[in-house]
Order: structure tokens, then C-alpha cells, then sequence
């Protein structure tokens, strides 16, 4: 699928997307080198504080970790803003928006 016809097709959804549909794009995009913008709110688990949203305006994913290396491999979505390599993480139920669009559970 081009990136064209990934974001027209999910552009005729009211400006909404689910949370899963939204991480499929992500990979998709991601896998053919086209950045997207999202929005989350930001939570430090070990520290227990969130410093409120944060809104990335060009990302790719990268491997994230392993379930054997976390037990929350499932939540905890790796990515990096573009043009930088930094390693970065979120977590995907805290998403607010992709790609302009509100995500919905």
C-alpha cells in the first residue's frame, strides 16, 4: 500500500481512528519511510509522574522490546523523531491523536 492511499483511507473516518488501527498505520508508514505526527500524554512508570502531552510532528517506530525482555512489550511502543536516531518510547494506551486524528479505544 502506498502512503497516499494508507492516508486517504483512513482520512474518511470522521477524524477518528482505534488505537490499534492507528499502530497498523504507524507500522505501515513506518515500514515505507514515511513519517506521521502523533500526540500522547507522557508517563514515567518508575518515577510514577506524567509531564503532560506530548506531540511529535515526524516519527518513525523502531523494534521495540521483546516479551521476555519486558512485560510491557505490549504497551510500550518504541519510536524516533525525525531526523534523529534517539530512542524513544510511549505508551500506546496514552495516544491522543495520529496523524490529526483523535484515537479512539
Amino acid at each position: 500500500m502506498n502512503p497516499i492511499s494508507i492516508i486517504v483511507s483512513y482520512s474518511n473516518c470522521m477524524n477518528t481512528v482505534n488505537i490499534y488501527d492507528a499502530l497498523k498505520q504507524m507500522r505501515e508508514l513506518t515500514k515505507i519511510g514515511a513519517p506521521f505526527s502523533f500526540e500522547y500524554i507522557t508517563f514515567n512508570s518508575s518515577k510514577g509522574y506524567s509531564e503532560g502531552t506530548k506531540k511529535v510532528a515526524k516519527a518513525l517506530l523502531r523494534t521495540g522490546y521483546s516479551r521476555e525482555q519486558s512485560d510491557k512489550s505490549e504497551i510500550l511502543i518504541g519510536y524516533t523523531v525525525e531526523p534523529e536516531t534517539l530512542p524513544r518510547w510511549f505508551y500506546l494506551p496514552l495516544l491522543m491523536k495520529f496523524n490529526g486524528m483523535k484515537v479512539t479505544p
